[in-house]
């Protein structure tokens, strides 16, 4: 919502994506506006997502989740932190911290349907929300995650290691965090394939155990 509300901060890039690249943003004029610029509605995004963040790293090792998920809320509760003090990258921050969230929201309700974490006999009674959540889930990670974010970090990437080169007084000071939030870009991309092969995965279980579940309504007695 915090980013839909203020999708004006990254206005430039997604007409540059709607447009397949042919717009005239994403010059290196605008260089300074991208990278430096404050954005109010992105500070308190990060803000939110920080704490989410921190909130989910307990979770994760409360409940052994595995250290994928460790170094996914690391390498993002860093890449928020930088953006945050001193202060960089809010234009980016609104997809990345906002939009690329849509499928955890999604995923969100579809863990309650888990059998053993969720709430125990919920995928009995309502078997096809289960399969509705869990379309979503996959449709809105492959859009966000798989078609949106490399176009996002192809840019953002760009757009750092220029402001890294650049002269700019704005990037004095600067210039360490924004080397860590690339590094951190890079490895939140590389976990993204992780999260692909565990989807894969649970899909296909998923997918096996509810084939006679589908063949009762296609064939009712």
């Amino acid at each position: 919502y915090v980013a839909i509300t203020n999708r004006d901060g990254c206005s430039e890039i997604i007409r540059h994506g709607l447009s397949y690249g042919k717009s005239d943003g994403m010059k290196d004029d605008g260089l300074e506006e991208r990278v430096f610029k404050y954005h109010p509605g992105s500070q308190r995004l990060m803000t939110l997502f920080f704490v989410y963040q921190v909130k989910n790293m307990y979770d994760t090792i409360y409940w052994g989740d595995g250290i994928e998920f460790v170094l996914h809320h690391i390498l993002a509760g860093t890449a928020a932190w930088g953006g945050l003090f001193p202060g960089c990258l809010h234009s980016y921050a609104l997809f990345y911290f906002g939009f690329s969230e849509v499928s955890t929201a999604i995923l969100c309700l579809l863990a309650n349907f888990d059998p053993e974490f969720g709430v125990v006999g919920l995928e009995m009674v309502f078997p096809k929300t289960k399969m509705v959540l869990g379309a979503l889930f996959v449709t809105s990670f492959i859009v966000c995650r798989l078609i949106m974010w490399p176009f996002w970090s192809y840019h953002c990437i760009k757009d750092i290691r220029a402001a890294i080169r650049s002269d700019s007084p704005r990037a004095d000071g600067r210039r360490g965090y924004l080397r860590l939030i690339l590094c951190c870009c890079i490895g939140l991309s590389l976990i993204q394939l992780v999260f692909v092969a565990m989807i894969v995965k649970v899909g296909r279980e998923e997918v096996e155990k509810f084939m006679p579940v589908v063949e009762k309504w296609m064939n009712p007695v």
